[in-house]
């Protein structure tokens, strides 16, 4: 009995002593700080997303069934996106082995050597009808290769907490516009909880910054955070209403963001600096119209501003002396009374009756881009300008020519003085010509659609057509995977830094009974790289409901045949041999009422309202 009660008391004294120990040892334990926390949680989850790996390996090498390896890569994915929005931010460039969908367009350059490779070239083979184990297996050791790569890489970065925030708020963008379309995984279509895993990582590392100061937004940001996740956990694919996702929780969940950033004295980015970026992340929504920054995509980004450069470039786009005979003008295709269009088929030559061999496109919005012409042969306005005062089929001039007639009229001489007055000899020069009339179409850019202001909460007012129309545009249609918000060109978010073209299999007209691919071959002329034969650039939605007739031959009356065109799979899903199309060929199944609900969304998008300001202003 003694004896019991000593090694009690021995036991006690003991558990005490432990327990001094060990609040000793948290006292004088330096409290890790938020971006180490950040960086443990994130080397974690990698740690996570190569064991999912491992897992698919072992069961692919074990010969499984096709269907359990579709099942451990939906939890391959859903590990992933625990970490995507740190490792696309941090590293674009890694980022792009990991989940890229193209390898041939990494690095804004082409390398037809590339082979594509990552978690989007995994998924389509696991659900082709026939698996390559292993072409798969090779695909997932070099993934796994990356993952390592990686967490060597981010275990020795200088880690900042104006990165993670910035992180946070490019995904939230990557969310709105490109998971809500299942961008990333067209085949497994699990964006619900791959959003909801996303929105849980980004929702754990706001926690490391919660502090007494900052107790009354974070509360605020959690709980809208909490809310969004469970409205998730219950849709799927095929129920998740997008429009009411984005307005009630990703709009609310940005200017949150804000406000914890704020609160946390958190600088941005370059904020007491001259730095340019595509977007402003301060802007409340993506549809603000502060939200792209044109000069962005100027090819000098820091001219200086001067409402005379755009009056001189609204000037030179009507003055027919650009052009080698004096017939032709900038606005004689791009004209304003059709939404800077011309309504022909092709455009026309400086020949009577003779056309070239594509449509005119809108110049609405134009300047929000990074590439021109169908073909993308130029990457600026002003590199666009150029080809066509050169071009033997339009202007067929010169710039000695041009600038020999501007320089002997002195309107414009006077003018140009006052617009560069410290370019002394150089007053009227290439460089001038270009920037003024760019400059004019960066005056351009309308967005205050009818859709523009409802998602700027201007207005409650929109159609319920035009509610099913974006929800069929960003959902079932798959419009949206390659006309991105909030411009619906091919800009591709979340960092809008480079636009995108696409091989669909024009057809040379709306035919789906004898359907006969256009012959011409697109960007490949430019590139001469396999995958880019039949390709074009992605054109803007907005307005589209104006600018009929459609594609780059012009050779489609009307919306309702654009979207039976992209019903039937393109120019694949209607049989033609086209082996590197990359719109799927798989039909839609769109319904009637689908198609005009699409339509009337589009409608929704036309916003023309402030050109005829626009041209009494210059």
């Amino acid at each position: 009995m003694h004896f019991f009660i000593t090694s009690k008391k021995i036991k006690i004294t003991t558990i005490l002593l432990v327990a001094f120990c060990v609040l000793i040892s948290f006292s004088f334990t330096e409290k890790k700080s938020p971006i180490e926390n950040t960086r443990t949680f994130s080397l974690q989850k990698i740690k996570v997303f190569q064991q999912q790996l491992d897992s698919l390996q072992n069961l692919l090498q074990s010969n499984l069934s096709q269907k359990k390896a579709q099942q451990q890569f939906k939890k391959v994915r859903l590990a992933f996106k625990e970490t995507e929005f740190i490792i696309e931010y941090i590293s674009m460039q890694q980022y792009a082995f990991f989940n890229g969908a193209n390898a041939v367009e990494m690095d804004d350059g082409y390398n037809p050597n590339a082979k594509p490779e990552g978690l989007q070239v995994i998924e389509q083979e696991l659900f082709n009808d026939s698996v390559d184990v292993n072409r798969v297996l090779f695909l997932i050791k070099q993934l796994k290769y990356r993952a390592l790569s990686y967490h060597l890489y981010f275990s020795e970065i200088d880690l900042k907490d104006t990165y993670i925030f910035e992180a946070a708020q490019y995904h939230l963008i990557r969310i709105e516009t490109l998971n809500l379309v299942s961008f990333d995984s067209p085949d497994l279509r699990n964006n619900c909880a791959e959003i909801k895993n996303s929105l849980q990582a980004i929702a754990q590392v706001f926690a490391y910054y919660k502090d007494e100061k900052n107790q009354k937004e974070f509360d605020t940001l959690h709980a809208t955070l909490q809310k969004s996740i469970q409205y998730l956990a219950t849709k799927n694919f095929n129920t998740l209403d997008r429009l009411t996702y984005i307005k009630k929780y990703i709009q609310p969940i940005k200017q949150q963001f804000q406000a914890f950033q704020q609160v946390n004295n958190i600088s941005a980015l370059g904020e007491n600096t001259v730095l340019f970026r595509s977007i402003n992340l301060k802007s409340k929504t993506i549809y603000d119209a502060d939200f792209l920054n044109p000069k962005f995509f100027a090819q000098d980004r820091y001219y200086v501003d001067n409402p005379l450069i755009a009056e001189i470039g609204k000037k030179l786009f009507f003055d027919k002396r650009l052009s080698i005979d004096n017939k032709l003008s900038c606005a004689t295709c791009h004209q304003p009374a059709n939404a800077f269009t011309d309504k022909e088929f092709t455009a026309i030559t400086n020949i009577d009756g003779v056309f070239q061999k594509r449509n005119t496109p809108t110049l609405l919005n134009a300047a929000l881009q990074t590439g021109y012409f169908y073909d993308i042969r130029a990457l600026t306005l002003e590199q666009q300008i150029g080809h066509v005062i050169t071009n033997p089929q339009e202007f067929n001039c010169n710039y000695d020519t041009v600038l020999n007639r501007l320089k002997n009229d002195t309107q414009y001489v006077r003018l140009f003085s006052q617009a560069f007055p410290s370019y002394q000899n150089e007053l009227i020069s290439t460089y001038t010509i270009n920037t003024c009339i760019a400059d004019f179409q960066r005056k351009l850019i309308l967005l205050n659609s009818a859709f523009d202001k409802y998602m700027r909460n201007e207005t409650a007012i929109i159609s319920e057509s035009t509610k099913r129309g974006f929800n069929l545009f960003m959902g079932k249609a798959q419009c949206g995977a390659c006309h991105f918000a909030p411009t619906y060109f091919g800009l591709a978010p979340p960092f809008y830094t480079n636009s995108e073209s696409e091989v669909i299999g024009v057809t040379k007209k709306f035919d789906t009974i004898h359907p006969i691919l256009d012959d011409d071959i697109g960007r490949y002329k430019n590139l001469e790289i396999d995958d880019f034969k039949h390709s074009f650039k992605t054109s803007t939605v907005r307005n589209s409901f104006l600018t009929a007739p459609y594609f780059h031959n012009g050779g489609f009356l009307t919306l309702p045949d654009v979207l039976e065109f992209y019903n039937q799979g393109g120019g694949v899903g209607m049989g033609l041999n086209i082996p590197n199309q990359t719109l799927s060929e798989q039909k839609l199944q769109l319904t009637y009422q689908d198609k005009k609900d699409i339509i009337s969304f589009i409608k929704a998008l036309t916003d023309t309202s402030g050109v005829a300001k626009l041209m009494l202003s210059y």
